[in-house]
């Protein structure tokens, strides 16, 4: 299976310089970019947690899709709920494209938030966030119910199974190639034993959950 750990912006420099050597080699870590120069050279790939709609230019503060991939990052993680609400869906596109272009991977999350239609949610980002990428096959959709994340909450495992099915049915219709669909959203060592159960799932991106590596290596051991 797929483990991705989203670090966000928990660790600091001591803690990563210990971190970084003790995860295991099957996960895809996104470490903040400032930190990413310490996380290279190891058997684990590294994922961005964000990247520009622009190519090189006069961005300041952006970090383009050719300057990550030309560093050795494998992976771009896009339309994070946490950066939904201070981005389009039009530039979340953008970042998809611009990231494919450059032989990025792209991991996209989309999810709904409590109230929200969950079909329509998902179907309006799916079509909106992936228009005019070709093929699917370098991309990942983390499917992140915005409501549990950070809550300790998850949905049942029937209900994710359901969602997983409505992505993939979307996919298939409108698109060629075949994405892989993780789950995120509260996933801890509590649960993970629970949700590894669902059928149709390639994996899991895991948030603060991934900051212990004691903790992430119970995750992934548990997974094998």
């Amino acid at each position: 299976m797929i483990v991705v750990g989203n670090l966000k912006t928990y660790m600091t420099y001591k803690d990563i310089i210990e971190y970084k050597d003790n995860i295991p080699d099957d996960v895809i870590v996104c470490p903040t970019s400032l930190y990413i120069p310490y996380f290279l050279n190891h058997k684990y790939e590294i994922g961005i947690q964000d990247i520009s709609c622009h190519d090189l230019g006069a961005h300041t503060g952006d970090i383009c899709a050719l300057q990550a991939k030309e560093f050795g990052i494998k992976y771009a993680l896009i339309g994070h709920s946490e950066r939904r609400n201070k981005e389009t869906d039009d530039e979340i596109n953008k970042k998809i494209l611009k990231s494919l272009e450059n032989n990025l991977k792209v991991i996209l999350c989309v999810g709904e938030n409590k109230g929200e239609d969950l079909k329509s949610k998902l179907q309006y980002q799916l079509l909106n966030d992936l228009k005019g990428v070709t093929n699917l096959d370098n991309v990942i959709i983390a499917y992140e119910p915005i409501w549990c994340i950070g809550t300790g909450v998850t949905p049942t495992n029937l209900q994710i199974e359901d969602t997983i099915n409505f992505i993939q049915t979307i996919i298939q219709t409108n698109f060629k190639g075949n994405a892989k669909i993780l789950y995120g959203g509260s996933v801890d060592k509590n649960n993970i034993n629970t949700l590894k159960q669902i059928d149709n799932i390639a994996g899991f991106l895991i948030g603060k959950a991934s900051t212990d590596y004691k903790y992430l290596k119970e995750i992934v051991d548990s997974l094998r």
